[in-house]
Parts: C-alpha cells; structure tokens; sequence
C-alpha cells in the first residue's frame, strides 16, 4: 500500500512536468493493482487506507485523462475518486475531485457547470477546514467569473483566494493539493486578468502581465506545463494591449516550452494565442507567430 502511495505521488510529478501522456499508462497499471489490493484487505484500517489512496489515484487519473482530452475517462474516473473519498470521509479529497471537475467544465467553455463544481467544491472545503482547498477554488471561481467577463465577482473570489491562501499552511497539504504554491496563486491573479482582458476589458492587461511573469519566474522544472501555460497567457495578454513585439517573443517561448510536454491541453490552449496573433496580420513576426502555433497544433493532434 505504500508503494501505492508513493507511486501516486511519482505519477503526479511526472504529469506536472512532462503531461499526461508521459503516465497515463502507468496510472491504470496503479489502478488495476489497488483494486486487486482492495478485494484483498484483510482489516477495515487497511481497507478505509486503501480507499483513500484509490480515490487519490483515480483523481490523478481524472486529471491525466482531462490533460489528453478524454472528457469521458476524466469524468468516469473523478465520480470514482468521489465515491471513494466519500467512503474514506477524507472531505478535503472530496472538494479537490469536485475542483477538478469543475476545471474540465471551465476548459470546454461550460462555465455555469464550473461554477456550480467550484460551489459544491467551496462549501465541502469550507465544512472541512480546508483553507488550501478554499483558495484553490475560490481562484478558480474567480477565473470563470473573468471568463464571463464579470470583474466584480471576479476580483472578489480572487481577493478571498489571497487571503485564503495566506491562512493555509501549504507544507502540511495533502498531495492532491500541494501543487499550489505562490507561484500558482500569482499566476492564477495573471489569469483571472487575462481574461478579463480577452472578455474586452484590456485594461485588465496592467495587472496581468506582470503577475505572470512573476509566475512563470516563480514556476521550477517540475511545473513545466503551468509555466508554458503562464507563457502562452502573458503572451495573449501582450498581443491584445498592442505589444505585439513582446507578444510574439512570448509566443514563440510559448511554442517552444510546450513543444515537449505530452498534452492536449497545450494545443487547446493555443488556440487564443493564434487568434490573437492572426489579428495582427500586417506584422510579419506576429503571421510566423501563426504559422509556427498552426505547425505545432498540426503536430500534437
């Protein structure tokens, strides 16, 4: 079981850094193993354990499945990790699986299905005790505000993510949380003001882009894709202010940095880079901008 453990752990590094394709594989394997070892247990200690690294696992596989573009696989495997995180009473678990299916909602465009997971993920992080928790959603709520173009909501579930994450103690997280750093919180604030900006309040432009650059500064080796998708926004965010030098270099870095991590999520995140690049069509760096972003969706598909 504590190979189990420590398995998940290795398999979420790995997806952080690399994508999910670089562990997919090596995740089911995990999965077909502790569901063996679940039927086996032979005491309600080792079993409720053993339901909760399992529903730890089927979370990552969750999220693995949702980076590769299998909406299907993701959402079959967060109901999994619910069900079994119920059964373990871990509710911190709970808002986390919730979290993540709200962020596959958010993705495909679905935001009022966001909100409502990012809701249901609040009020069980908020029954547990789980500031960490609290902030990672309250952030994310406060990005598909921005996506709607709401800034007052917005900037308010932002402010309540600062001030939650100042309140938590990120060293004592559990795993499934412990990828939020400051350096996550700082680019989810250049986020949740990208898309202020690209919901037509450019404006927004002077707050993100040097909260993204602090990110993407902040950002290690281990949190490549975060820091491609740092890039790929503050990017977007330089285009859509009439920075378009700096856009490009941006793009490009973007391009470059996203080129080796195993990821659909990459590609669908390009998609504003090209279009915002394509709305420059009298600037030369910002049309190879477009073509090298097209030869990369191209080759990843």
């Amino acid at each position: 079981m504590a190979r189990l453990e420590a398995a998940t752990r290795t398999l979420r590094a790995l997806d952080y850094e690399h994508g999910g394709g670089a562990c997919v594989s090596a995740v089911l394997a995990q999965l077909t193993t502790g569901r063996r070892l679940l039927g086996d247990a032979v005491s309600p200690d080792v079993a409720a354990r053993l339901r909760l690294a399992l529903a730890d696992l089927h979370n990552l596989a969750g999220w693995i499945s949702f980076d590769l573009g299998r909406a299907e696989s993701a959402q079959a495997h967060f109901r999994a990790a619910l069900d079994l995180a119920d059964a373990a009473d871990n509710q911190s678990l709970a808002a986390n699986v919730r979290y993540r299916l709200g962020r596959v909602h958010l993705h495909h465009g679905r935001l009022d299905e966001a909100l409502h997971e990012f809701d249901a993920s609040a009020h069980v992080a908020g029954a547990a005790g789980s500031e960490l928790e609290l902030a990672i959603v309250d952030a994310n709520r406060a990005w598909a505000h921005a996506k709607q173009g709401d800034a007052v909501r917005a900037e308010r579930f932002l402010a309540a993510a600062h001030d939650g994450f100042a309140a938590a103690d990120p060293e004592a997280a559990p795993d499934w949380a412990r990828f939020f750093t400051a350096a996550d919180l700082t680019g989810m604030t250049g986020t949740v003001h990208a898309s202020l900006a690209e919901a037509g309040d450019v404006r927004h432009v002077e707050q993100a882009v040097p909260a993204l650059l602090e990110a993407i500064e902040g950002y290690g080796e281990s949190m490549a894709r975060s820091r491609a998708f740092g890039t790929i926004e503050l990017a977007v965010s330089s285009l859509l202010a009439g920075e378009v030098d700096a856009g490009v270099e941006a793009g490009h870095d973007a391009v470059r940095q996203a080129t080796p991590i195993r990821s659909v999520r990459t590609v669908d995140r390009m998609r504003p880079l090209r279009q915002a690049a394509n709305a420059r069509p009298d600037h030369e760096g910002a049309r190879e901008l477009v073509r090298r972003v097209e030869a990369f969706s191209a080759g990843s598909g």
